[in-house]
């Protein structure tokens, strides 16, 4: 299974993030962006299967987003 994290700003919209794709049936964690990515940035971690329909949640809900990035694992 692939997955990708949606970096966000802080380490406060990602836990706001991720309350929010669960409570859309979405399983999503809180993780550390990866360590190619400037400063020290947070993201939900999620299926790349769902990915669109996140970043269509996080939209709706004006939750920000930089990148998307592959995990390192």
């Amino acid at each position: 299974m692939e997955f990708r994290i949606i970096v966000t700003g802080s380490q406060t919209s990602a836990i706001k993030a991720e309350h929010l794709l669960q409570s859309n049936g979405i399983a999503a964690q809180v993780v550390r962006a990866p360590k190619y990515t400037e400063g020290c940035r947070f993201g939900v971690e999620i299926t790349l299967a769902y990915l669109p329909r996140a970043l269509a949640i996080l939209s709706e809900d004006r939750i920000n987003y930089s990148e998307i990035a592959r995990p390192k694992h």
